[in-house]
Order: structure tokens, then C-alpha cells, then sequence
């Protein structure tokens, strides 16, 4: 470099700064998926990519992920989603795909029985050898191994829960609708929305089983436990409850799960019937949000040194009946869907985590999962 001519030196750096330009800016793009609950898409899955410098999002392509995928999971470069059909009493379909993001194509691998009704909520074992899901409408869970090219392979365990709760028409019998290991691959975790418990079961050697010493968590009557979201210290586990509209925080440790502590999600002033959807943990740990479908908003709360919650912001400019939304890794954005009107939404976040405001958002039939994903193009 010393010995170098002065416009050769130039010449080096203008070129340094160039690539260190381009490097930044396509830094600041991610892709996301967004599954959707539409029966009649056939292109059911969108791939859409956020420009964090220019504060846009852009659907630049469609999957054919099958029939209502409207929950989706990735696990390198496989994609799963759930396909519910329409006929009640038929098991339903869990689907696996291999992720060919440069030809912006799905490659079919296998299908398997769900061993149950209406699939709502698939999910991968922290280690990547198995896969989760949980099936609304008969209340039962199953986990299937993964197999090395990315399909579904055996059945590992199932359970069919039994019970009810007391909400006349959602809590007749059980709903498992969600399932997922805690952050240190060492229990699963279901929420079963009919029987208001959250069921706890161990993972021993990458396989589920029966947990004698604690089967479950019971929350209070009519609660409606539909979301849950882990906390990375792997202490602080949150149950959204769809019925009565809280949020719970549950505390890990010991091998015990406890209770602390419950909050509304809505303001005191809001009086009418609103129903908790998606719950998700802003990147720094520190804050967390909750959609609320009725109200038509999103909930923010501080975490404090114990895990518990203050809601600190409800927001709902744009928004409308949001099914689910995400964070951004970087945690300057978030993208949520509008599932009544075919809305993906940018939002765009304060570094404090709170919500500043509405930005823009594009057309997609019934949006209902949102996934951001690291596979480049």
C-alpha cells in the first residue's frame, strides 16, 4: 500500500468505499414469509422484503405452499406448513418443502397426517430434529422426526387432551393451539385454549413424553390460553390469553413453572368484545407486544427486572384485525397483517421499542404468519 502511485491509492479507496456502500445497504434488506388462511390462493405464501434504509416493504414472490398454510415454520432451508381442508371431519395435512428463494419456487418433499382436526401451529425442537404441531379443533399434539433432507418422517408422539373450561361455546372440549420448546430444548410447552392449561410434557433424548411431576399449569376459568412467547433468558415464559384478553408471565426454574403474574392487554376505557391473537419479544428482551383483533390494536409493555409487565402503549393506526405479526431482527420495524382485509403493515418502531407510526402496506389474501427469514438471494 506504501509503495502505491497517489491515484492508485484513489483510486483503492474510492473503490473500498463503494463496496462498503453496497454492503451497507443490502444489509439493511431482509425477507420475510407471510402464510396465509385463504382456501383459494394457490400461490399461498409470500415472500416479501423489508428495506430498512428506505422504510418500504415489496412482495417480490409468491409460493405454492398448498391449501390455507396459515401457520409456516423454516429450519434451514425447508419450509413446513400446516393445510387445513375445509372438511371438519377429516385429519388434516402437514407439508414439507425444500426453499429454492433464488428461483423463488417451493420443491414438494412429503405430507403427513396431522393425526388430528384442523392443525393451527407447527413449530421446530430447538435442536432441529423434530418438528411440533398442535391441532385446534380435536385438541391433540404430535411430534414427527425431520428427516436429513428436510422431510417429514415418523411419528415420534402423540396426545389427545380431554376437558373443557367455562366459555359456552370456545371451551367445550380441548384446543391445543400452540406448541413449542422451551428455550433450552428441555420441555414442551402447549397451550390448550379449551381447557385453560398450559400443558407441560419433557423432551428426553429429542423425543417427547409424559411430565409426571408437573402434567400442567392451570390458568384462572375462561382465560383462553392461544399464544405463548419465551423469553431468551429462558426464565420468563408469556401465555397470551385469547378469551379474557391478559397476558401471563409464567417463571421457569427448578423444573418448575409458576404463575406470577397476569395483565390485561387492553385499555381500561375499552368496553367491547376484543379477542388477544399473536404475542411477540422485541430483539432487546425488553419489551413485548400483544394483537388484539376487536380493539384493533397492538400492545406494548415494559418488562421490568422480574418479568413482569406495564402496558405502556396501545396502538392502532392502520392496523385492523391482526392474526399475527413480527420484529425485525435489527428491531426498528415490525410487519403485521390485517387478516379481514388482505393488509400486510409496516410499522415502523422507536429505539425505545414503542410504536411510532404507520408507514405503508401492500395486498395479500388473509395474511396469518409472519416469519423473518436469513436466506439470501
Amino acid at each position: 500500500m506504501n509503495n502505491m502511485h497517489p491515484y492508485d491509492k484513489l483510486t483503492f479507496l474510492f473503490i473500498c468505499l463503494l463496496v462498503s456502500g453496497i454492503t451497507e445497504v443490502w444489509a439493511q434488506q431482509i425477507n420475510f414469509l407471510v402464510g396465509s388462511t385463504n382456501k383459494e390462493a394457490i400461490e399461498s405464501v409470500a415472500i416479501c422484503r423489508l428495506n430498512e434504509q428506505s422504510k418500504t416493504i415489496e412482495l417480490v414472490g409468491k409460493l405454492k405452499a398448498g391449501t390455507r398454510p396459515g401457520y409456516i415454520a423454516v429450519n434451514d432451508d425447508n419450509l413446513y406448513a400446516v393445510s387445513t381442508l375445509e372438511q371438519a371431519d377429516q385429519q388434516h395435512t402437514l407439508r414439507s418443502f425444500k426453499l429454492l428463494p433464488t428461483e423463488k419456487t417451493l420443491e414438494p418433499l412429503n405430507n403427513v397426517s396431522s393425526l388430528g382436526l384442523n392443525p393451527c401451529h407447527i413449530a421446530i425442537a430447538r435442536d432441529g430434529s423434530s418438528m411440533l404441531t398442535a391441532n385446534y379443533s380435536s385438541g391433540s399434539i404430535a411430534q414427527y422426526a425431520l428427516d436429513p433432507n428436510g422431510s417429514i418422517g415418523g411419528n415420534l408422539y402423540f396426545e389427545q387432551f380431554s376437558g373443557g373450561s367455562i366459555h359456552p361455546s370456545r371451551q367445550q372440549a380441548p384446543h391445543a393451539h400452540y406448541i413449542n420448546c422451551t428455550i433450552d430444548n428441555q420441555y414442551v410447552l402447549t397451550a390448550d385454549l379449551g381447557t385453560d392449561k398450559v400443558m407441560i410434557h419433557r423432551m428426553d433424548q429429542g423425543k417427547m413424553r409424559t411430565n409426571a411431576e408437573q402434567p400442567y399449569l392451570e390458568l384462572p376459568a375462561g382465560s383462553g390460553p392461544r399464544h405463548l412467547e419465551f423469553h431468551p433468558n429462558n426464565q420468563w415464559i408469556y401465555v397470551l390469553n385469547e378469551l379474557n384478553s391478559t397476558i401471563s408471565l409464567i417463571e421457569y426454574q427448578n423444573q418448575t413453572f409458576t404463575l406470577k403474574h397476569t395483565i390485561s392487554t387492553l385499555p381500561p376505557e375499552f368496553k367491547e368484545t376484543s379477542y388477544a391473537a399473536a404475542v411477540r419479544i422485541h430483539p432487546s428482551g425488553q419489551i413485548i407486544y400483544s394483537s388484539n383483533r376487536g380493539s384493533d390494536s397492538i400492545s406494548v409493555y415494559a418488562i421490568d427486572d422480574s418479568g413482569q409487565l406495564s402496558r405502556i402503549q396501545t396502538f392502532g393506526e392502520g392496523l385492523g384485525w391482526v392474526r399475527d405479526f413480527n420484529v425485525s431482527p435489527s428491531g426498528k420495524f415490525m410487519v403485521a397483517g390485517n387478516e379481514k382485509t388482505d393488509r400486510i403493515v409496516l410499522l415502523e418502531l422507536n429505539q425505545d421499542g414503542t410504536i411510532g407510526s404507520f408507514l405503508s402496506s401492500l395486498e395479500f389474501p388473509n395474511p396469518s404468519c409472519f416469519i423473518f427469514d436469513t436466506f439470501s438471494e
